[in-house]
């Protein structure tokens, strides 16, 4: 599994000065991230103009550092896996990345999901304690795990699958402690033994669920996220965690039937996605 280690302290750190023009930095971070995206979707979720970002846009692909196809009637942009210096363009991104401030790197990750209205915001916070409450009750039932790693390298990606059993203890109401024993799988067949622990903490006071890693035991834990309901059966990390150089985020989802939850982590060496499927 993943190791995790305590954070450090990033610098800001930008490409404008290299790109001449910040519209250029915010989509190939935005690609970096998300692999694609269309001038709408960066224009209303990173609130910028879209005149100047569509101009971008067809400045990249003029100058072959992205490509465009349809999807529909949308005109989708991808970076272009052509581009002599696409290794050398990501490392940069990456790099990049891992500068920027938390709450900056956030605004690329995850974004998929549409912005509320103020109306919608305002019954998300009465809804927040229940939808928490709810799904502590459905992670206290958890018996197994199943997961899959992506590890993107310019064009090239490498998957690895998993597979555990689960064993829950609660030490009080507001602590479940998550013991992981399973396998990393090769051609469908059990290849390397793994173990992992980790405590997720239910605060409803502030809304949050802290999730931490135990691989130093539970009197020295991990930090690793602060969740925060921010729809219907949707938890958010708060926050990006920092470890040495690389960046963390969590998006998890659930139903009465399992638990999905989304890892991304950027680094100058590395552009991962975890998916963990908790039932």
């Amino acid at each position: 599994m993943y190791s995790f280690c305590q954070p450090k302290s990033g610098h800001l750190f930008m490409l404008k000065s290299l790109f001449g023009n910040r519209n250029v930095e915010r989509i190939l971070l935005f690609l970096l991230v998300n692999e694609k995206c269309y001038g709408a979707q960066i224009q209303s979720l990173l609130r910028v103009p879209l005149t100047p970002i569509q101009k971008a846009l067809q400045r990249l692909e003029k100058e072959g550092v992205v490509r465009s196809r349809y999807e529909g009637k949308t005109r989708i942009y991808q970076l272009n896996s052509s581009y002599p210096l696409r290794f050398e363009l990501e490392n940069l991104l990456k790099k990049a990345y891992t500068l920027l401030p938390s709450q900056e790197k956030k605004t690329y990750c995850f974004i998929h999901k549409p912005r509320l209205s103020a109306e919608e915001e305002g019954k998300r916070e009465r809804n927040k304690k229940s939808d928490l409450l709810e799904f502590w009750d459905r992670l206290g039932k958890v018996e197994r795990l199943s997961f899959s790693t992506k590890s993107r390298q310019g064009e090239e990606s490498t998957t690895k699958t998993g597979k555990a059993e689960v064993l829950v203890s609660a030490p009080s109401s507001s602590h479940l402690i998550f013991q992981e024993k399973g396998y990393w799988f090769l051609d469908q067949l059990p290849e390397t033994a793994f173990t992992n622990a980790f405590r997720w903490t239910l605060d409803l006071k502030t809304a949050l669920i802290t999730l931490e890693h135990l691989r130093y035991g539970p009197a020295h834990p991990v930090f690793l996220f602060h969740l925060a309901p921010t729809r219907p059966s949707l938890l958010e990390s708060v926050d990006a965690h920092l470890c040495a150089e690389d960046t963390y985020l969590g998006s998890l989802t659930w139903s009465p039937q399992s638990i999905e939850f989304h890892w991304r982590i950027i680094g100058p060496r590395k552009n991962d996605e975890l998916t963990y499927y908790y039932n």
